[in-house]
């Protein structure tokens, strides 16, 4: 979005509900209570669960078993829906609350076809409402670093880039819904999305992409995948991701940039981490912050400064975290085509 019509609203305190009161909605508890300890003019004040246990866990006043019933008690008295639903709720609840008259915070992947994301901008844009998807890796220490790096040339022209993501199976959810491919879209959508969009943030859309992928746990769609990207001026980088390793303890992230003379790397293994700048010269940055703040927060505090300031969410519109959908699901047809090369 350019621009917001109701931006003389916004100096009041923010009033904020979450619909979706699982796992990750935590950290977005955490970060608004956090901006509020900070002397943010945040208020979390409502919350929506089918669940009746989730909800009595839930710190706002008031609470609600039925996402129909939540929009309509609350329209008019809260400003900010954050939506922590299953991956195929996020299209349907995100239009409701933006035609309820709520700016919204979405958490990725955006949603399970390209279509349903081209949907949710066109209705932010009807209602004059910011929206942003949860792209958290975008706001992370390592992902700013590079930007940092390109933008200033320290170690020249970008050559090439590996990012690796890797997890156990996420039984955890609702109903089991990580597992089911018609609910969360497999690893390929809800794992290595994270990268996908991390790789579109960096270094923009890719002419086109090849894809390996598996299905090792039944029913769960895509749930390995290895991409090639390629990009118009011969750039090209290579991403993995992987969640069907049960007692993964080893080894769960590895993102890499290489530049023509450096490279910068965020690794892991086991309780073991490097966040560093490596020159060809020898030299060795450390890039760890002295305070690190988590990417969940960073987030949610970017969203809440533009809509305190009245500003677009430039760092991540929607438009954007579409076109990595838009990605995902071409790594998925040249995946079913035995890696052709497909272009976007």
């Amino acid at each position: 979005m350019s621009e917001m019509s109701e931006t003389n609203e916004i100096t009041k305190e923010l009033k904020i509900g979450i619909i979706g009161l699982g796992g990750i909605s935590v950290v977005h508890i955490d970060a608004y209570n956090q901006l509020k300890n900070e002397g943010y003019r945040v208020s979390l004040e409502a919350g929506c669960d089918i669940r009746q246990a989730q909800l009595e866990g839930f710190c706002g006043e008031r609470k609600y078993q039925k996402i129909d019933e939540f929009m309509e008690a609350e329209k008019g008295r809260l400003d900010v829906v954050n939506i922590c639903l299953p991956t195929f709720l996020h299209c349907e609840t995100t239009i409701k609350a933006l035609e309820c008259g709520f700016h919204v915070v979405v958490e990725k992947p955006m949603a399970l076809s390209y279509e349903d994301c081209v949907k949710m901008c066109e209705a932010a844009k009807r209602a004059n409402k910011l929206l942003m998807v949860a792209q958290c890796v975008r706001f992370s220490d390592f992902i700013q670093s590079v930007r940092r790096y390109m933008n200033d040339g320290t170690f020249g022209p970008v050559k090439t880039a590996c990012f690796k993501r890797d997890g156990g199976p996420p039984r955890w959810g609702w109903e089991n819904w990580f597992l089911k491919k018609e609910m969360a879209g497999g690893a390929l959508l809800d794992l290595h999305v994270h990268d996908v969009d991390a790789l579109q943030y960096l270094f923009g859309m890719p002419e086109s992409v090849s894809s390996g992928a598996a299905e090792i746990i039944p029913g769960d769609g895509y749930d390995i995948v290895s991409t090639n990207y390629y990009y118009p001026n011969g750039f090209f980088a290579h991403s993995t991701g992987d969640w069907t390793m049960d007692n993964n303890i080893y080894y769960n992230r590895l993102m890499r940039v290489d530049f023509e003379r450096g490279y910068i790397i965020e690794a892991y293994f086991g309780d073991r981490g490097v966040f560093r700048a490596m020159g060809t010269d020898g030299s060795a940055t450390e890039l760890s912050p002295a305070n690190p703040k988590s990417d969940y927060y960073k987030e949610i505090k970017y969203f809440i400064d533009c809509l305190h300031s009245g500003s677009p969410v430039s760092e991540c519109p929607p438009e954007s975290s579409a076109q990595s959908i838009r990605i995902a699901l071409t790594e998925a047809m040249s995946a079913g085509k035995n890696g052709e090369r497909l272009y976007l």
